[in-house]
């Protein structure tokens, strides 16, 4: 038998039927993640009490004076006894430094004839860098750099922001701690470590003891550009007085799932906006049926009375996300801080070997989906780079007691291996046999019409339909919040049609840093721009 042969025959039909499984599994996630956040939306919360979990609620900002007013009021206005919770924003001297250095480059921007958002994205707030632009372009050639210079100088930075929000705080809400990180290098893990070593700083003051209170203090990380449900705080401690008595002990993990439905930036026009509103709803895509849906199987194999086997082979592995990720303060202890280079798939990858308790939050939270595609290419490639060592995961916490056996450790990491190739490969390979079931006959025709459009067209055409109902869910603490995207009906029309095609675009980041580090390129992993 030839290798077409064989190609045709077995491999065809074997990656068609896994192409099915697949589609039909992620139909199914993501509609009972969905339906189960749908119905716990309307569900009400126990308000907590004086004696509920201490909570410390922990931002790290990097360049985020424009956005750091409205985040930190909406977390300062989540309802929680303001004795037991507190709002951290943690800055770093990194930001300062890199704006020393970036003073440096402002006669070279001035010198350019036409200046351009582009160019000053990284020295001004995303939002006013085109206005920028604009001011500078229309001044005359000896007046650009002064010009130029005087408004960053002006701008404030993020320290200085945020110093002056907790200094002017109201005496109402949840109070505010501002710290500031020497420039130790690292990225956000090293500022949320930095705020972890300072508990007694942030807490002692409400009355907080290390030695009586450390087994009952969760810490919540989010990203700068979140806005949280008012009943986040309370869905968390909900959350831990469940679990304990379920289980007689705390979640080492709770996932606050993050929903990219924040509208704040239009996505760019032409094929550029259509990619990355297809990213989107692959974000949502993946939160629902992937992330969401794994903590839930988690959950249920760890309060449910399931056969070790069968427990080791369904366990599956953690995603953390660093947008809603609250952690027990004796688990990021004994795990050494949070991990770099990417604090949540670290997390949760550390705590699935260890075989930790992990719940989902029925509350969620939403932030912004990417709409630059600089900026999403480096999460994927950061991303595929966290994930895919596990042993070295493995390895970290090799000195913790762990409730898996070796050989459930072994399933997991192999697993993720598995996973990993997959993204690597699985597109291309899959393209590949649905091409070829035009000459394999018409049974594996069939599977791969059924497979496409399960995995494509219905499932975003689903999502899309999801997207207002699911923003819905989120009662803001501020008044009023950025619409979820809402695409034309040509648009969603386009976004259906080019729905086969978006797993290519999740391999770009991946692919650019092998390749870079094949030709000996080291990949460089910026901020997000906001």
């Amino acid at each position: 038998m030839t290798i077409a042969e064989l190609w045709l025959h077995y491999a065809v039909p074997i990656l068609l039927a896994v192409l099915l499984a697949r589609a039909l599994w992620a139909l199914i996630a993501v509609e009972l993640c969905a339906r189960w956040l749908l119905d716990n939306a309307h569900r009400d919360l126990s308000p907590a009490d004086e004696d509920g979990p201490w909570l410390v609620v922990l931002l790290p900002m990097l360049r985020e004076q424009a956005l750091a007013p409205e985040t930190i009021a909406a977390f300062t206005a989540l309802d929680y006894p303001r004795e037991r919770a507190a709002v951290v924003a943690i800055t770093t001297e990194r930001e300062d430094n890199a704006r020393r250095r970036d003073r440096d480059r402002l006669p070279a921007l001035a010198a350019i004839s036409h200046l351009t958002e582009a160019q000053l994205h990284g020295l001004f707030p995303r939002a006013r860098c085109g206005d920028i632009a604009d001011q500078v372009n229309a001044a005359p050639g000896e007046k650009r750099l002064p010009l130029l210079t005087e408004l960053y100088d002006a701008e404030p930075t993020t320290r200085e922001t945020v110093a002056t929000l907790a200094d002017n705080q109201p005496a109402v809400g949840l109070r505010l701690v501002h710290l500031h990180q020497p420039d130790t290098g690292g990225r956000k893990a090293g500022q949320l470590n930095h705020a972890v070593e300072h508990l007694d700083e942030i807490l002692g003051p409400l009355g907080w003891h290390d030695e009586n209170d450390a087994d009952d203090t969760f810490l919540c990380v989010y990203d700068a550009d979140a806005i949280p449900d008012v009943r986040t705080l309370a869905s968390f401690a909900e959350t831990v007085t469940r679990h304990r008595a379920l289980t007689g002990r705390p979640p080492s993990l709770i996932q606050q799932q993050r929903l990219p439905l924040l509208g704040r930036r239009p996505f760019p026009p032409g094929a550029t906006g259509l990619l990355l509103a297809g990213e989107w709803l692959y974000q949502l895509r993946r939160s629902l049926g992937i992330e969401l849906a794994r903590i839930r199987l988690t959950q249920w194999l760890t309060t449910t009375h399931v056969p070790n086997p069968i427990r080791a082979l369904l366990r599956p592995m953690i995603y953390g996300v660093g947008c809603g990720m609250t952690v027990h303060l004796p688990t990021v202890r004994d795990l050494g801080g949070f991990p770099e280079p990417m604090e949540d798939l670290g997390t949760g990858h550390r705590l699935s070997l260890l075989g930790a308790d992990i719940a989902p939050a029925p509350i969620a939270v939403l932030d912004e989906p990417y709409t630059e595609s600089r900026g999403l290419t480096n999460l994927h490639a950061l991303a595929f780079l966290t994930s895919a060592r596990p042993d070295r995961h493995a390895r970290a916490v090799a000195h913790l007691p762990s409730a898996l056996s070796p050989i459930g450790k072994v399933l997991l990491v192999l697993r993720e291996w598995a996973d990993e190739v997959a993204w690597l490969t699985g597109a291309p390979l899959i393209a590949s046999a649905v091409i070829s079931a035009c000459w394999s006959g018409p049974l594996c025709f069939a599977l791969a019409l059924a497979g496409v459009l399960l995995h494509g067209p219905i499932l975003t055409a689903r999502l899309i339909k999801l997207v207002p109902a699911l923003h819905a869910t989120v009662i803001p603490t501020i008044g009023h919040i950025a619409a979820a995207p809402r695409p034309t009906r040509a648009v969603r029309a386009e976004l259906i049609a080019c729905s086969p095609s978006q797993p290519f675009i999740r391999l770009a980041g991946p692919w650019r840093m092998i390749l870079r580090h094949i030709t000996g390129h080291s990949t460089t992993f910026g901020k997000t721009e906001r």
